[in-house]
């Protein structure tokens, strides 16, 4: 019997439809796939087809292994068994080559394409300097995947091959800088992790409000009204009570303040604070 799934908002209730399409796809010997996925929708859309599927396999894949943004794989049920499970998880790309299965690999490739954009050096780029001309184009967020500045002047974006295609064309300048798109040479390896700037301070407790107050350099009762208002998310779940007690690592994001990865709490001061040491995405 089909075990019952609550969706905890609509936005995660359509996903869940969607699933279920892209399921029937993959028992029709199909490859089907989501778009690019936040890490909260990965979580329920893990939890749900773990209990949904009784045949076929779903993978989790963003272009490289440690991609933040993916997009859930659903492999055509006649695979099942024919690849390594731990391979697939490691690279799909590549266990399906080894496998045979050329075919279904250059499918699951092209749905994950790094694309270099390179600026002239005129100014520095950030992330947001690029995810907003790149989304100022018209595309929606969840057609692309990580964005990952590699250095001052240039930047990795994971895209399907038709979205790909339409960047290579129409995207030339990011923020006032002229930039160059292309694909990266196959073999070629980047950096696709984003880069953090470091962050410390102490704070009286874990306790949400306390550690927000401290990431994002507020008074405490500003920090607080943060959470209450529906701000903050504390690893990718909004959280509006203050007295949660946050746990390392994990990560927050706070709305016009940006996201921060928590390390550690390392610690106390002879005052008997706590030594928070934490890092803002850049």
């Amino acid at each position: 019997m089909k075990q019952v799934f609550f969706a905890p908002d609509g936005e995660i209730a359509a996903l869940i439809s969607r699933l279920d399409d892209l399921c029937e796809a993959a028992a029709r010997g199909e490859l089907a796939a989501t778009s690019y996925l936040t890490p909260r929708e990965v979580k329920y859309a893990r939890a749900y087809l773990a209990a949904r599927m009784s045949a076929g396999t779903a993978l989790a894949w963003g272009g490289y292994p440690e991609a933040e943004r993916v997009r859930m794989i659903l492999l055509p049920d006649y695979l099942e068994g024919a690849v390594e499970p731990d391979a697939l998880a490691a690279d799909p790309v590549c266990a399906l080559c080894e496998a045979g299965f050329d075919d279904t690999a250059q499918e699951l490739s092209d749905l994950a394409i790094p694309l270099r954009i390179r600026g002239s050096g005129f100014r520095v780029l950030t992330h947001r300097d690029y995810l907003g001309s790149i989304l100022g184009l018209g595309l929606d967020r969840d057609a692309l995947g990580d964005v990952a500045v590699a250095d001052d002047r240039e930047a990795v974006v994971l895209c399907g091959a038709p979205i790909a295609d339409f960047l290579m064309t129409h995207l030339e300048r990011v923020a006032t800088d002229a930039v160059r798109v292309s694909r990266l040479p196959e073999g070629e390896s980047i950096s696709l992790a984003r880069r953090l700037s470091p962050v410390s301070d102490t704070v009286a407790s874990e306790r949400l409000d306390c550690v927000v107050a401290a990431l994002c350099n507020l008074s405490r009762d500003k920090a607080q009204t943060a959470v209450r208002s529906g701000l903050v998310e504390l690893d990718y779940e909004i959280v509006e009570d203050c007295a949660v007690t946050v746990d390392a690592p994990s990560v927050i994001s706070v709305r016009g303040y940006g996201k921060f990865a928590v390390h550690t709490f390392d610690g106390t001061t002879r005052k008997g604070r706590i030594r928070l040491v934490a890092g803002k995405y850049i």
